[in-house]
């Protein structure tokens, strides 16, 4: 009576703990996509290159990186269509708020742009969004979806994060498949098993318990304490507390069945039931705790976040140790009704053959087990699939957008890498831009890169004017204007002789003196025009007197009369004269006088005009020389060096340029770089960190010496992934085995045999990976198993193995220590192989339900754990009892079988 009024406590304690666990439950899905993403070390490249973004400033900080994409098949984009995607992209400029758009880069904006943006083939169209960090990746991207449907092309939103968000959602979903199908699995296991449908309503129910109640645990402690959380977390728990849970039940009601087939009331049996099975159960989940529980000592956070698993364990033992013997000792029998068999404990041919030929012939049977194992190990090879995509169905809209991304601009256009290079004085100088396209034209030049853009090659395109060889050859046309001009100049000198026009002009100017002085003679003749009257009529009265007929004397008086007159006239006209040949005369002196003086003048600076010839050939030879040097460097590599003058500097274009590439307090530039490979790709992982080293080298002796260089993108986050992971799957494994050899002391109360089963798990998985990626690449197409499959599989497989080995140990020790070893490991295997088999077909079903899924890591976790469980089958039996029998002598006699 005190027992039953234990377990009906049990049974209250436990309702209100579900209750309670139901109504303090917080939103699972926002607590995955808040807090369940990938978490690197911030001091890995890709979160420096994040925590840099966020500071970026120019209103994008925080912000994250999509892309709208626009596509007409393989069709070009029509004119039409063309109106229709430039009135949705004005739609979103125009709505920037409505949608937190801090950014948008579309192929209108500008030549350079417009390269990047729009394909080859004119097809495919993108937009570029920097989309604020405020609202849920998964609202965002039904509002951008929505917002940017366009008539008669199809759209699309992708980016990383969005396919990201997409394969949560892929996983939640997942899990909801796993839970039920789990469900209605283990029920059909468990009734053909007991052949009672009590029996599995009793034992999903007690695991359901545990299930909620550790689910609620965890969910909280990620809410309230940042407890690793992933988008695995959940899954795992269900996998794992159904498969183990069942298994528990198992061993437990087939011990209870053992204890009554004794004859013991329900009470008795419940007890001694709980006391035998409950030692194996304890021994058993100590040891999955143990395993899981060292995860916890991971550093990366995928890792951790399997964690949670272990706090489920924990509540699971408890919960199996008390509630289970209320039911037990409520119902006794009926609790396999309408079975009537109650026999004792079942016996597993298999398992007491395998044992019993391996004790026979360890040495062969050891061989077959290597031989059928290690060569199937050795065919693992280390190379995982890192991309994230197959992981998504094919129908996904996003997955799509990335695709035709692919498809019509490059494999890494729609999730290009950023490199930030940060220093501690600001960038914007013709210096520092000089080591900046320097760097933007070494990687340019690099295999497997497709396009570089930075703040001096904006949209992957050099500017010429603010090159050395564009600048030669303005420079080269302007000194050959000049050359010619010098030519001329020279010629013209060289032809003028200085001698002959400083004769001429002394000729000149004695000239002048002479008809000065004929017009000052000219001047003195007019003065004398008076007496020239008297003297004419003179001279005529004689010359008519010769002939005989003098003037009379009324015709001398009218002579004279009339010469009188024109005397007069002419009188007046001759004084005018005079005072003009007068001045005349006066300036024909004086330019004689100086053309003499211009002419001595003019010989003195002959001598300096013909060394100024000279001098002119000189420089025009100089110039000649300088154009053939300048025109041989802009042909030369030398040319192709970048100077950017302080008008250029300073204009409005370039200032677009920095506000793209440089952050808003100019100490930082960015470097974005598209490869020409799948992102996710180990080819990509190797570049980007070649990238990042070859960077800080060519920085080494310039002023950006002590600059930070990091790398962000999808790509960069992967290779840190990859690294950390590798080299914490090793460590975390490592540490794990150290925990269970540990526990397997105690409960082996050996050395050699944790040893023993420890290799044989370790063989197991190896092999099991070897062949999942034969499986894998027939059924669904992935031979490359996905990047975290090793890791989970191994927990899984390891830890759960375990159990099955202490199932065994655990009843080879009940058969007491005075036995012969021999013996009892061949019976203990014939008893324990029932559990054991009935144990991994309800485990291997439980995690078959992981491949409707449709996430090819649970299917390829699967895989593994199945064939690996199959393996053990085999394998447990065959290599333990071989080695019990090498390290401890045969006796002549196995024990019998009991009948």
């Amino acid at each position: 009576m005190k027992f039953r009024n234990k377990t009906t406590l049990s049974l209250i304690a436990w309702l209100v703990v579900v209750i309670l666990s139901v109504v303090a439950l917080p939103n699972m899905s926002q607590l995955v996509a808040d807090k369940g993403q990938t978490k690197i070390p911030a001091s890995a490249q890709s979160q420096v290159a994040d925590t840099i973004q966020k500071h970026w400033g120019h209103n994008i900080s925080n912000t994250r990186q999509v892309v709208v994409v626009f596509n007409n098949g393989d069709h070009k984009i029509t004119t039409s269509q063309q109106d229709d995607i430039n009135d949705t992209i004005t739609k979103l400029q125009d709505h920037k708020s409505r949608y937190n758009i801090k950014g948008i880069t579309a192929p209108n904006d500008n030549s350079a742009t417009k390269k990047q943006l729009i394909s080859k083939d004119k097809t495919t169209q993108l937009v570029q969004l920097n989309i604020s960090k405020d609202q849920s990746v998964q609202k965002m991207n039904e509002q951008l979806s929505s917002a940017v449907k366009t008539h008669g092309v199809k759209t699309y939103v992708t980016g990383s994060d969005v396919l990201n968000d997409d394969f949560r959602l892929s996983t939640e979903q997942g899990i909801q498949k796993t839970e039920v199908i789990a469900v209605i699995f283990i029920l059909i296991v468990l009734i053909l098993v007991f052949r009672s449908p009590v029996v599995p309503l009793i034992s999903l129910l007690t695991v359901g318990v545990s299930f909620i109640t550790s689910l609620s645990i965890v969910m909280n402690l990620v809410k309230f304490m940042n407890f690793p959380l992933s988008n695995f977390t959940q899954v795992f728990m269900v996998v794992v507390l159904f498969g183990i849970g069942t298994d528990y039940n198992i061993l437990l009601y087939d011990q209870f069945k053992e204890e009554l087939s004794k004859g013991k009331d329900k009470i008795q049996a419940t007890i001694d039931a709980r006391k035998v099975a409950g030692k194996t159960i304890l021994y058993s989940g100590l040891s999955v705790l143990i395993g899981f529980t060292t995860l916890g000592l991971a550093k990366f956070s995928i890792y951790q976040s399997a964690l949670g698993v272990a706090v489920g364990v924990a509540v699971l033992l408890v919960v199996l140790l008390t509630l289970n013997p209320f039911f037990m000792a409520l119902l006794g029998k009926k609790m396999f009704w309408p079975s009537k068999n109650f026999d004792g404990a079942r016996e597993n041919k298999l398992w007491h053959g395998l044992s019993a030929s391996s004790v026979l012939h360890p040495f062969i049977a050891l061989a077959l087990v290597a031989i059928l194992t290690i060569p199937v190990a050795l065919t693992f090879h280390n190379n995982l699939n890192y991309d994230t995509m197959v992981e998504l169905s094919d129908q996904l809209p996003a997955k799509k957008g990335f695709r035709i991304v692919e498809k019509h601009f490059s494999e890494g256009t729609a999730e290009p890498s950023t490199i930030y290079i940060k220093s501690n004085h600001k960038l914007d100088n013709e210096k520092d831009y000089q080591q900046i396209d320097r760097i933007t034209k070494q990687l340019k030049d690099e295999k497997g890169v497709k396009t570089v853009a930075s703040v001096t090659q904006p949209g992957g395109t050099p500017i010429n004017k603010l090159y050395v060889n564009d600048q030669l050859s303005t420079l080269n046309g302007q000194l050959g204007k000049t050359q010619d001009g010098l030519t001329k100049i020279s010629n013209g000198l060289s032809s003028s002789n200085g001698t002959t026009t400083a004769n001429g002009l002394k000729s000149i100017g004695n000239s002048a003196k002479d008809i000065a002085s004929q017009l000052k003679a000219i001047q003195s003749a007019t003065g004398s025009s008076s007496n020239g009257q008297s003297q004419m009529m003179s001279q005529l009265q004689q010359a008519m007197a010769a002939t005989g007929q003098p003037l009379s004397a009324s015709q001398s008086q009218v002579l004279a009369a009339a010469l009188q007159q024109a005397s007069s006239s002419q009188q007046s006209s001759l004084a005018t004269l005079q005072s003009s040949l007068e001045q005349i005369a006066s300036d024909t002196q004086s330019i004689g006088t100086n053309t003499q003086s211009v002419a001595s003048e003019l010989q003195a600076a002959q001598g300096s005009l013909k060394e100024a010839n000279d001098g002119l050939t000189k420089i025009n030879q100089g110039t000649v020389a300088a154009n053939q040097y300048l025109s041989g460097l802009q042909n030369s590599s030398a040319s192709d060096t970048f100077y950017i003058p302080d008008n250029v500097l300073n204009s409005s274009e370039f200032k677009d340029s920095e506000k793209a590439y440089l952050s808003s307090d100019k100490k930082v530039a960015k470097i974005t770089v598209v490869l020409d490979s799948n992102p996710s790709s180990m080819a990509s992982m190797s570049k980007v960190d070649k990238m990042q080293t070859q960077v800080i080298d060519n920085l080494k002796g310039t002023d950006l010496k002590n600059a930070t260089v990091a790398i962000g993108g999808q790509t960069a986050t992967i290779s840190d992934t990859h690294r950390i992971a590798s080299s914490d799957f090793i460590r975390t494994a490592a540490i794990m085995m150290i925990g269970l050899f540990i526990c397997l002391l105690f409960v082996t109360r050996s050395v050699l045999q944790p040893m023993y089963i420890l290799g044989t798990l370790l063989l197991a998985y190896m092999t099991s990976l070897g062949l999942t990626q034969w499986v894998s690449g027939l059924t669904t197409g992935q031979s490359v198993l996905t990047w975290n499959t090793p890791f989970f599989s191994f927990i899984m497989l390891v830890t759960l193995g375990i159990d099955y080995s202490i199932f065994l140990m655990m009843k080879y020790r009940e058969y007491g220590p005075d036995g012969v070893p021999t013996e009892r490991i061949v019976k203990a295997s014939g008893v324990i192989g029932a559990v054991v088999l009935s144990a991994a077909i309800i485990l291997g079903g439980t995690f078959a339900a992981l491949m409707p899924s449709g996430v090819l890591t649970l299917i390829q976790v699967a895989m593994v754990v199945i064939i690996g469980l199959v393996l053990l089958i085999f394998m447990l039996p065959t290599v333990i009892s071989s080695f019990i029998r090498l390290t401890y002598p045969l006796d002549n006699k196995l024990a019998p079988r009991d009948k």
